[in-house]
């Protein structure tokens, strides 16, 4: 209820979302006019696809050298192949009980397990927090592999060699991936890793903040991952390429969303208002790993969706439009699209997390109140 004595209250007093609202400062990511990692145009480094790399220059600030990519990878290796067997029996454990529940909640359980057996109470100096960092991007991957594994009936496998992206992929859809494949799930890998201060992320800095620790953060960020309206998006958008169905389809299919005011997933962004550059990069890609292959047939519903959608409503794809056409493409199944946003986000999360705790102030916001006028408590008998 808004008290209509408090014109403090009206819309314009304040930012919806905070947003335009500038929280904070970070050396990690910009957004001013192209997307750069530590001061680094993405595009060069989507078009690389070294999923370790980009996570090395977010974690350490530098381009690792040909050395320290090879260390930085074992590192992150050895994470993967060493998950605490109390973590494995406690989702062996959940998956017996609830098989169907979503990977996100498996995920988000299994870190809070991870920082419990790693006793992470309160942050540690920077290079103990570098490490605890490099262990997570291992643990993560590794922990919706054997998810998928359990809540399927089977035994935990191997994590494989080579690097997170192939082993990965190999890990989700049990075959060896071509290079080619490998190289575009490394692209998306790099192109998810980071993005300033989205919701995920100011989660997780404001939760650590507060002096708590690096897996607590990184809980709370999976938790607002997973809402619809941030990392889940990309499960949603083979949700509406499967309900049109083929591109004759699109016409009708967006008149009946644009009558009923819906939302198309995939589309607009809150900070890219001329498009989103990732998306551009991506979706290049993602038609020229579908030419002559079953997968043509969504590319060309998709090019009819962007085409109206950017003509009816000025609205241009997001990178989770054609994220979620590379994932179906690569025969990934839908419920381990957000959690592949989650693999590749622990990159960018723990950089802010660490980044947060080495120059940190407790994040907190003020609001405005529209609840009733002041008035006197009664005693419940004269009430």
């Amino acid at each position: 209820m808004t008290d209509s004595t408090s014109p403090s209250c009206s819309a314009e007093s304040f930012a919806r979302g905070l947003a335009g609202v500038v929280a904070g400062r970070t050396a990690i990511c910009s957004l001013d006019g192209d997307l750069r990692y530590r001061g680094y145009s993405i595009e060069p480094l989507a078009r690389a696809g070294d999923f370790e790399e980009v996570a090395y220059l977010l974690l350490h600030g530098e381009l690792p050298t040909a050395t320290q990519r090879h260390a930085f990878a074992a590192r992150i290796a050895t994470g993967a192949r060493e998950l605490d067997s109390a973590v494995i029996d406690c989702l062996a454990q959940l998956a017996a009980a609830c098989p169907s529940a979503s990977p996100m909640d498996a995920l988000r359980t299994g870190v809070s397990a991870l920082g419990q057996v790693a006793r992470d109470r309160v942050p540690g100096t920077h290079d103990a927090l570098i490490a605890q960092a490099e262990r997570l991007l291992g643990q993560v991957p590794a922990l919706l592999a054997a998810w998928m594994d359990l809540a399927a009936g089977r035994p935990v496998g191997p994590w494989p060699e080579g690097p997170v992206a192939r082993a990965l992929l190999e890990r989700l859809t049990g075959r060896d991936p071509s290079a080619e494949q490998a190289a575009i799930f490394g692209t998306t890998l790099v192109l998810y890793a980071e993005h300033e201060f989205n919701a995920s992320t100011f989660t997780a800095r404001t939760i650590v903040s507060t002096g708590s620790d690096m897996h607590s953060g990184v809980v709370g960020a999976i938790g607002a991952l997973k809402g619809p309206l941030h990392g889940g998006a990309n499960e949603q958008v083979l949700e509406v390429l499967s309900a049109i169905g083929s591109a004759d389809r699109a016409v009708a299919w967006l008149e009946q969303q644009f009558a009923a005011k819906r939302v198309v997933m995939g589309f607009g962004h809150r900070v890219y208002k001329n498009g989103d550059v990732r998306a551009k990069l991506l979706g290049g890609m993602c038609r020229e790993m579908a030419r002559g292959t079953p997968a043509e047939p969504l590319e060309d519903l998709a090019d009819r969706i962007e085409a109206m959608m950017l003509d009816r409503k000025g609205l241009r794809p997001n990178l989770d439009w054609p994220a979620a056409r590379v994932y179906h493409a690569l025969g990934l199944p839908v419920a381990v699209f957000t959690p592949i946003f989650v693999v590749a986000r622990m990159s960018g999360w723990t950089a802010h997390i660490i980044e947060q705790i080495g120059d940190n102030r407790l994040i907190r916001p003020l609001s405005l109140y529209c609840g009733p006028a002041a008035r006197d408590y009664v005693p419940i008998v004269a009430r």
